[in-house]
């Protein structure tokens, strides 16, 4: 690459949504030879709103990278086929050899988690149980093999790096040296401590009066016009505005979770294929006891 030439990142965390990406994008712009653009998700090569910005609005992320070792971005949506079914058509053309890093987690945990995060953002209003089957968007961002094997297509296995939620936090240590290791960077640096992000737990809802009238100010659309006041409001822990979500609220029936683990469990197979010989979580191993998802499920 000349010396005009514009920076693209090398290395892309692709997914999966409510799965970490967010802890891993805070460990890595603290490592001294990782640069990680702002925003955590740019969605370039996903939204066509953002790809419509055009590839020099894209290198501007990354022009301030400098010497790094290593360039990256976090986009989630990059694993979310088919609802966006360009990115890896796309990102394949702009840069030759690039890194991926899928950091997965048990999936009716990350389909829970995920709707827990639409109630928390008003975009979600359903009961549970309705919204993980009506929506396929739910079950299909679970689908890791499927995911998976859409990039495989494009980019060769050893180039693709597999995590878990639940090793990150089990055994951080190892998970740091892999991911170093396989982005080429010092992997014997550490945080002072792990960071914690985007944590679910906690959130609040917004009440149905506040989501009617303020679905603008909830959403922090990046088009919307949104009065300073009404953001503020939507920001804060107003009682007036935000409710508690209840356990009932975000149990899971077992005839919907039943049903979701048969629609999951050829997936899960080929994952466990794709895998390679790295350690697999304990939900992806060959006999996994049945899913059950702990109410503290961020």
């Amino acid at each position: 690459m000349s010396a005009t030439s514009p920076r693209l990142p090398d290395f892309f965390v692709i997914g999966a949504q409510k799965a970490g990406t967010s802890t891993l994008h805070r460990l890595l712009r603290q490592h001294p030879e990782v640069y990680m653009c702002d925003p955590k998700e740019p969605d370039f090569f996903a939204a066509d709103r953002e790809w419509a910005r055009g590839a020099e609005w894209y290198a501007a992320l990354f022009a301030a990278a400098g010497d790094a070792v290593a360039v990256g971005e976090a986009s989630t949506t990059y694993a979310m086929y088919p609802h966006y079914g360009e990115v890896v058509h796309r990102l394949t053309a702009a840069v030759a050899e690039p890194r991926l890093v899928y950091i997965l987690r048990e999936p009716l945990a990350r389909m829970r988690s995920a709707y827990r995060h639409g109630l928390a953002g008003g975009t979600e209003t359903r009961p549970i149980g309705e919204a993980l089957t009506a929506d396929p968007r739910y079950l299909l961002t679970s689908s890791y093999a499927l995911q998976l094997e859409r990039w495989l297509r494009r980019v060769p296995r050893e180039r693709i790096l597999l995590l878990s939620l639940e090793q990150l936090r089990d055994t951080p240590e190892a998970v740091m040296s892999r991911l170093f290791g396989f982005l080429g960077i010092d992997r014997a640096w550490r945080p002072g401590q792990l960071p914690a992000a985007n944590i679910s737990e906690g959130k609040l809802a917004p009440r149905g009066w506040w989501r009617a009238l303020g679905s603008a100010a909830i959403r922090h659309d990046k088009t919307d016009w949104v009065p300073a006041w009404a953001a503020r409001l939507n920001d804060s822990a107003s009682p007036m505005v935000r409710r508690e979500l209840s356990a009932q609220e975000l149990e899971l029936p077992s005839p919907v979770m039943a049903s979701l683990q048969r629609a999951l469990a050829a997936d899960l197979d080929r994952l466990r294929r794709h895998w390679g010989s790295d350690p697999a979580p304990d939900w992806l191993q060959e006999d996994p006891k049945a899913s059950a998802i702990p109410s503290t499920s961020p």
